[in-house]
């Protein structure tokens, strides 16, 4: 039970990663772009559930210019067809710099907050998943005549001087059988 809730912490903490994070670590050190329609035809898909805590956010094929150079590619964020809609030229997206082909809308308010806490989410998952279960033996009572039999509470003979007079026994036991 405990390593599959820890997968689904990992899948869900990858869902926040994918729809808070990456928008957040653009918007943070990535570079501003602004990102607009190439020509007549455009293409978005719609937001896929109830995204960014339940769903995948939707996206638009657009472009924009880094630099000295044009790209093109995915714009993803909160209501981005909607936005393109409205502006038909420009859409202010952050882009970072080794995600080719992507551009995320800035991030507001509780988003920010789930971008911190995607990463350990799938921290904690990723612990639930692999550490290593603590065993419990069943039965440990000390009532009834149970004796500890652990190797660890027996004194050994072989460290011995011989003098302490330690049979090495628990010295316990109930006193033999009870007769009819």
């Amino acid at each position: 039970m405990r390593r599959l809730l820890g997968l689904l912490l990992i899948a869900y903490g990858f869902l926040l990663a994918v729809n808070t994070t990456f928008p957040l670590l653009a918007d943070l050190g990535g570079e501003k772009v602004t990102a607009g329609i190439t020509g007549d035809e455009w293409s978005c898909q719609q937001d896929l559930l109830a995204p960014p805590y339940a769903g995948i956010y939707g996206n638009c094929e657009l472009s924009w210019v880094i630099g000295p150079l044009r790209d093109s590619g995915r714009v993803v964020g909160p209501g981005v067809a909607a936005a393109v809609e409205a502006s038909k030229t420009a859409v202010p997206a952050a882009a970072i710099t080794g995600m080719e082909g992507y551009a995320f809308l800035p991030p507001t308010g509780l988003e920010r907050i789930a971008g911190f806490a995607a990463p350990l989410v799938i921290v904690f998952g990723l612990v639930l998943l692999f550490a290593p279960r603590k065993r419990r033996r069943r039965g440990r009572g000390h009532s009834h005549g149970d004796h500890d039999h652990d190797d660890d509470d027996y004194d050994s003979d072989d460290n011995d001087s011989g003098d302490s007079g330690d049979s090495g026994g628990d010295g316990g036991g109930d006193g033999g059988g009870g007769g009819d």
